[in-house]
């Protein structure tokens, strides 16, 4: 029975990662006919279909999207091995990192920067468009990362650590006055908007539970766009504290009632995690002494 071949094993990924034949072809810089007769040979293999084929592209089966994992998981080891091999040129590689926008924006720079300075050859490409948690956890599983600051829980398959965390506030118009202690009565006459993602959804049962009973005027999917919504002075809402960090124009940043918080955690596949420049960046961004540098750490927003 042949065997896989790594070159079948990219064009597999090129494809799902394009959407289509030609523009994996033109990444690849190989012709068309090349990548559709290295899927046809990959199917006959592995004795499955891995994708189906429309006017509109191309997108894995079932079984695809297994082979996929498992084939970006060995296409980043042989990337590995000859990272391995590269002596006397110092550590080469890429690495890829999933997260928030607000980890990529508050928590990664200093990390990175240090990173640079001793470890020029690894480049690091940072996907902050990860609006849900399971999105951030997905892309390491599925191999499209790496590396993932996520927000717990997450997959009990991964690797994970405990990273730092931040908590939930309340995000008000700048000429709202607040009296303390804060009630939830206090906001009865402004419209609550809602975030509408996993995170904020448990901190809003949290809420409930505590007495608050506020329905949403409307639910928006980005926190940047409630916060512009909250500037304008139209209602207020309940947000991670580092997604208003620093705080919007016509915006203010209030405790909430009750305690409630958002633990980060390092993510990566145990095997992935073994591969040095993977260990390596894992090291730099979990390191406390220069994530404490941060001006987010520094004001107090963040702790480990």
């Amino acid at each position: 029975m042949n065997k896989p071949k790594l070159n079948q094993l990219e064009m597999l990924v090129a494809v799902a990662d394009t959407g289509s034949f030609g523009a994996a072809a033109a990444e690849l810089a190989c012709t068309q006919s090349r990548i559709s007769h290295a899927i046809t040979e990959l199917e006959a293999c592995l004795g499955a279909r891995l994708l189906t084929r429309s006017r509109t592209g191309c997108a894995p089966t079932e079984a695809g999207q297994r082979v996929l994992a498992k084939a970006r998981q060995m296409l980043r080891l042989a990337a590995g091995l000859a990272e391995a091999a590269d002596v006397g040129a110092g550590l080469v590689g890429r690495v890829r990192i999933a997260c928030f926008r607000s980890v990529a924006t508050h928590v990664l720079p200093q990390a990175l920067a240090a990173l640079a300075v001793e470890y020029p050859g690894i480049r690091v490409d940072i996907d902050d468009s990860c609006e849900e948690r399971q999105q951030v956890a997905r892309a390491v599983a599925d191999g499209r990362a790496e590396i993932g600051i996520g927000q717990l829980p997450v997959a009990a398959d991964l690797l994970v650590r405990n990273y730092v965390a931040d908590s939930y506030v309340l995000v008000v118009p700048a000429w709202f006055a607040a009296r303390a202690p804060l009630s939830w009565d206090q906001l009865k006459d402004l419209p609550y908007i809602q975030l509408d993602c996993s995170g904020a959804l448990a901190v809003l049962a949290q809420c409930r539970a505590a007495g608050f009973a506020a329905e949403p005027s409307r639910t928006l999917a980005t926190d940047s766009a409630v916060a512009a919504m909250v500037g304008l002075g139209l209602a207020y809402s309940i947000l991670p504290r580092l997604a208003v960090f620093p705080e919007p124009q016509g915006v203010r940043v209030v405790d909430l009632p009750i305690a409630a918080k958002r633990q980060f955690a390092l993510l990566a596949l145990p095997g992935t995690a073994r591969l040095e420049a993977v260990d390596i960046v894992l090291r730099y961004v979990g390191n406390k002494r220069i994530v404490g540098d941060s001006p987010a750490f520094r004001a107090g927003l963040l702790a480990w």
